[in-house]
């Protein structure tokens, strides 16, 4: 005796399958309506996994309030308004090209930052003998700074390649190149949401970590 067939389905499909026949398939209204609510609710799952996500990683407690670097730091002033700068067409050429590049470099650490307030500002003295690189951005950041292990011992050194020395509220990151030479990596300090490290110093001024140190906390005064 044959099997009764289910409504909608053609009167003469052939032998019946062994595990049954499937369940009708929807009327299109209503498949459209399962389709839409389906993109509906993926949606929804989307944004609150996204939501979820910038919730638990979102800026890490990173402000995008503005920040602005001081006119000078100590004795030292923008690289572009350094003196030396004005004697002729080049130097002023240079000066506007070293105030674009400190832009962009600001733009790059907000961004390193999800668009925390940031600012890179780059000083001199008058006569381009030392330089040194502000770099600040209303974020949080790890302090003490992470240097990678050396034995002096093996190294032949009082002291490994590269040291966190501390000043203060100020850690500085030092290469040891001989026993007694010494240069600046970075040196900086933060606490909530401001960091403020100085960078990429030269001349006389890199052998010289509390000094630095000093015009981080200099800088500190001005932007906290």
């Amino acid at each position: 005796m044959a099997t009764e067939q289910p409504t909608g389905y053609n009167r003469d499909p052939g032998p019946t399958p062994a595990g049954g026949y499937p369940p009708p398939v929807p009327e299109g209204r209503n498949a459209r309506g399962a389709v839409i609510f389906a993109g509906f609710a993926g949606l929804v799952v989307g944004v609150v996994l996204v939501g979820g996500a910038w919730l638990l990683f979102g800026n890490d407690g990173a402000s995008s309030d503005a920040i602005s670097a001081p006119d000078r730091l100590d004795k030292y002033v923008r690289q572009g308004d350094a003196k030396a700068y004005d004697r002729n067409d080049r130097g002023r050429d240079l000066a506007k090209q070293r105030a674009d590049w400190d832009r962009r470099s600001g733009e790059r650490l907000s961004a390193a930052y999800h668009g925390a307030g940031a600012v890179v500002q780059t000083y001199t003295d008058d006569d381009i003998e030392t330089t040194l690189m502000l770099e600040a951005v209303r974020a949080p950041a790890t302090v003490p700074p992470y240097v990678p292990y050396t034995d002096p011992e093996v190294l032949g050194m009082d002291h490994p390649a590269e040291e966190v020395r501390e000043f203060g509220d100020v850690s500085c990151a030092i290469r040891n190149t001989a026993p007694d030479q010494s240069y600046v990596i970075s040196c900086g300090r933060s606490e909530g949401d401001l960091t403020v490290q100085i960078t990429h110093v030269s001349g006389d001024l890199g052998q010289d970590p509390a000094a630095v140190a000093k015009l981080v906390d200099t800088a500190w005064d001005e932007l906290a």
